[in-house]
């Protein structure tokens, strides 16, 4: 009998070490370090919809990385600190049946000198989508 217990326990902590949390770096090593300026009082809050997602915060001059996290389902994470510039949020994410999508907006975010506050970004599920975006390659989300 200790030995089915120790057998249950095992399988029990791999199965919730091998899950993803809100706000973990899952592709630290695809993209460059983080980049934040502690300066700055400024944000970008996404709060997710049905699906867990992984959200990437490119800079448009550079065209790389500046941040990046999981969000899992149903749940809310704030990028802070967000340096002077123009960015743009990318997002991946596994459908129903296991397929991978890539999608950037269209618009930009912009954070001038000496501003303070951000962007609020509320996922949605529709069938017609929520914000306008394109579809980009897995190549493009991890550039």
């Amino acid at each position: 009998m200790k030995i089915y217990l120790i057998i249950l326990v095992t399988l029990i902590s791999i199965n919730v070490t091998a899950q993803y949390y809100t706000g973990e770096r899952v592709f630290a090593l695809k993209f460059p370090s983080e980049k934040s300026n502690l300066y700055n009082d400024t944000y970008v809050q996404i709060n997710n919809s049905n699906l867990d997602l992984i959200v990437a915060i490119e800079d448009i001059s550079s065209g790389q990385v500046i941040q990046h996290a999981y969000i899992k389902a149903e749940d809310s994470y704030k990028f802070t600190n967000i340096p002077v510039g123009s960015y743009v949020c990318k997002y991946m994410w596994t459908d129903k049946n296991g397929n991978k999508n890539f999608q950037k907006d269209d618009s930009y975010l912009v954070y001038k000198k000496d501003e303070v506050g951000g962007y609020e970004i509320t996922m949605q599920k529709s069938v017609s989508g929520n914000l306008s975006q394109s579809k980009i390659s897995e190549t493009d989300f991890f550039n």
